[in-house]
């Protein structure tokens, strides 16, 4: 049963040989090739890489989004770096959140790029003495068997072939060791170089967007101001207009006022006045209908024309009483009557009741004038109280 199990080793070893020889060479040219992208991106990029952090985030101080773009266009950053940051910068409209975001992606995928290369040559530093150890283990078998047949020469070959192994094995870990220790430095470097310059643009960029909000504020309260003012002086002007119309409404009504005071004292004359108190009270009459038409036209009343009317109001009140008493003064229909109980014959009767029917004509139209009166004073009182208000009050008519 051991040699069974014996010879199943002997053979898996004996099958793994040309195995482990196949990829200790593929390593080896995967070496040979990271060694020349190595050697290759320090004549290059190395090489040519000049950048001063510092001096250039001081020229990104301050600049808007095209004159970014052309620093970072011109400047000594790794062409990925230089697409980065532009892909960043154009993002200028985005919010402030997505553009974190934004950058944030931007650097894992660099840094995710550097990760894979570096991964390659750890691997192969970590592999291919592995592999050189099988490749020296596996032909030692066959060796020392030939060894005590005393077959020299297959000893030899066994020999050989463990030595070239071990020997590719070491050369490939080591090789791959030494590039890997390399781009781990300069793949930091460049990271935390583009991470500042990250943090540059976003600084720059949130700050002159804070600056044109704060502008837009300004402009739009400045907008609202004007806008105000402009919309105020249509305001002063429609009060004007109001003010006007006002006086000028007092003016009719102080007018009607003296029509229906004319009208009184014509009541108390006799009854063949009456056509001449109505040619009077026509033209009285139509005097208000004329202003009202050049209302319009006119000029806004000022502060004596508001005393007169005024004046003119007190006077209307003080004429009542008396005006009532006249009225009341007159003969009526019963007093007429009365009359012709002593003696007075049918045509004085007669006179008499047409005396008296007019007399209650005028005694109605009296009452109606008066009605009218006191409803215009408390027209004129009430504009008289807001032509007051509308009045400056640094003491200026």
């Amino acid at each position: 049963m051991s040699e069974v199990v014996k010879g199943i080793l002997r053979v898996v070893s004996s099958g793994l040989q040309i195995p482990t020889i196949i990829i200790l060479i593929l390593l080896i040219l995967l070496t040979i090739f990271m060694l020349g992208t190595f050697f290759a991106e320090l004549l290059t990029e190395r090489k040519s890489l000049k950048l001063n952090i510092p001096k250039l985030v001081d020229e990104l101080q301050g600049k808007s989004t095209s004159e970014m773009k052309d620093i970072i266009a011109t400047s000594s950053l790794l062409t990925r770096q230089k697409t980065a940051v532009q892909e960043l910068i154009s993002r200028v409209t985005y919010p402030d959140d997505t553009r974190e975001a934004l950058a944030r992606q931007l650097i894992a995928d660099e840094e995710s790029r550097y990760n894979r290369i570096i991964k390659i040559t750890d691997l192969t530093a970590r592999v291919a003495p592995m592999f050189g150890l099988m490749g020296t283990l596996i032909p030692l078998g066959p060796g020392l068997i030939a060894l005590g047949e005393g077959d020299a020469a297959t000893l030899s070959e066994s020999l050989l072939i463990a030595f070239d192994t071990t020997v590719a094995g070491l050369i490939s870990g080591a090789i791959s060791y030494v590039v890997s220790g390399f781009r781990k430095g300069w793949y930091e470097e460049y990271m935390i170089g583009l991470e500042t310059i990250m943090e540059t643009v976003l600084d720059v960029q949130n700050t002159e967007r804070r600056k044109a909000l704060q502008q837009k504020k300004a402009a739009d309260a400045a907008k609202a101001a004007q806008t105000g003012r402009t919309s105020g002086a249509p305001a002063a002007s429609a009060q004007t207009a109001a003010s006007a119309a006002q006086a000028q409404t007092a003016a009719p009504a102080a007018s009607a006022q003296t029509a229906a005071s004319a009208a009184s004292a014509q009541t108390a004359a006799p009854a063949q006045a009456a056509p001449a108190a109505r040619a009077q009270a026509a033209p009285a009459a139509q005097r208000p209908a004329a202003r009202a038409q050049a209302a319009p036209a006119a000029q806004p009343a000022s502060r004596n024309t508001v005393s007169m009317t005024r004046e003119q109001l007190q006077q209307a009140a003080q004429a009542q009483p008396a005006r009532a008493a006249q009225v009341t003064a007159k003969p009526t229909l019963a007093q007429a009557t009365s009359k012709t109980i002593a003696g007075y014959d049918g045509q004085q009767l007669q006179a008499e009741v047409r005396a008296a029917e007019e007399a209650m004509r005028r005694s109605e139209e009296a009452a109606q004038a008066e009605a009218a009166i006191a409803k215009e004073m408390d027209q004129i009182r009430s504009l008289d109280e807001l032509l007051e208000s509308f009045a400056p009050t640094d003491g200026r008519n």
